[in-house]
């Protein structure tokens, strides 16, 4: 049986709803592989990702949809730079076509288009950190998670002995209640303001960014929530409150002490036990909390990469890269980087001797030795 790899909506230039419509071809595997998702979530999906994101499939000669990977686009802050990345989601292969080299032959193609238009990684949450292990993909960011009792709140709403000394003092209420669209404008300033200190890699919450964070959590019952002191945005979390889940707790340092219990009070953790994950590291200290490996990176355009990437030393490297999936990233290279970004030269027509000075690394090695950064991607779609 003929099969190919092709990417949908190739020609369409006739805008998003177009688009939107070829790459609802998707959606009948989308729909058998992830059949945990529900139906709400899934109309989200198509309507909203799929209007912007580039589908690569496996078809046959009867144009049947065999196996699936979705680029959905994020703007990125990269080392103070913004970049255009992709999020590789829905890798799926039909349950009867496994096995056969499908998933590789859709990362290759997918790698070496971002590699044309030269974009600098991309990131995957890996089902098993195994399946994506072989083809270059390392952990690059991990969150923290714990499970918050009744006894927690009390003691955080008594404790006097805070670790965190803020030489700003906080006066006013300090609560949470439910984002509505004319927060967004505010709320993108603040979490830019915010995220820029967390970390070095991270995604662009703009506007539009959270909108689609609202719709995605409303059509699986969750809510966009906003931590005011009195009328001033100082922090947000997406949360499932039935289920009493917040994740993406951001939070400004100087109302953190503050903003633990009145996060843990909107969840109503005072009747029941509820759950947080990736919140500000300070509040560990009220309870066990663990760190769980969530999202994968690999560097796709290496040049492109080390140009962006900014260290406080200045490092080199004299290295024999190996990708199996990108050729172009094959080769003896001399990386430099430093504060104002990196550079790279390859290196042609060496000696034997010369050769010997080049330390041999695939491009899965490469990405843990030069992402030594701090990352916050707490993506789901």
């Amino acid at each position: 049986m003929d099969k190919c790899v092709k990417r949908l909506g190739m020609g369409i230039t006739s805008g998003k709803a177009a688009k939107a419509v070829e790459n609802q071809r998707a959606r009948k595997l989308y729909e058998e592989i992830f059949d945990e998702d529900s139906p709400a979530f899934v109309d989200y999906y198509f309507r909203v990702k799929a209007a912007e994101n580039e589908i690569f499939v496996v078809e046959n000669e009867k144009q049947e949809i065999l196996a699936t990977l979705h680029l959905n686009p994020y703007k990125m802050m990269f080392c103070d730079e913004r970049v255009k990345t992709n999020y590789i989601v829905a890798v799926a292969t039909r349950a009867d076509c496994r096995h056969q080299g499908m998933m590789r032959s859709l990362l290759q193609a997918s790698l070496q288009e971002m590699y044309r238009r030269e974009e600098t990684f991309t990131w995957l949450m890996p089902a098993a950190e195994a399946i994506y292990r072989p083809f270059g993909f390392r952990f690059i960011y991990e969150k923290n998670k714990m499970t918050v009792t009744a006894d927690v709140l009390q003691r955080a709403e008594t404790d006097e002995n805070w670790q965190i000394h803020s030489d700003q003092e906080v006066s006013g209420d300090i609560f949470c209640e439910e984002a509505k669209k004319e927060d967004l404008a505010e709320l993108a300033c603040f979490a830019e303001k915010q995220l820029s200190k967390l970390a070095e890699v991270y995604t662009v919450h703009d506007i539009a960014y959270f909108e689609q964070r609202m719709q995605e959590a409303e059509c699986e019952g969750g809510r966009l929530v906003l931590i005011r002191n009195e009328n001033r945005i100082c922090g947000y979390f997406l949360a499932l409150r039935e289920q009493r889940e917040a994740w993406e707790i951001v939070v400004e340092n100087a109302v953190q002490k503050q903003a633990f219990p009145a996060v843990l009070r909107w969840l109503e953790a005072g009747r029941e036990k509820c759950t947080l994950t990736a919140f500000p590291k300070i509040w560990e200290q009220y309870a066990k909390s663990e760190n769980v490996p969530a999202i994968m990176g690999r560097i796709v355009h290496l040049e492109r990469f080390v140009r962006c990437l900014k260290t406080k030393k200045e490092q080199e490297f004299k290295i024999r890269l190996t990708d199996s999936l990108i050729p172009e990233n094959n080769g003896y290279f001399l990386i430099k980087t430093g504060a104002g970004g990196g550079t790279v030269t390859k290196a042609g027509n060496l000696s034997e001797k010369k050769e010997k000075m080049f330390r041999s690394l695939d491009i899965g090695q490469l990405t843990e030795e030069l992402f030594r950064l701090s990352v916050f991607l707490n993506e789901v779609v």
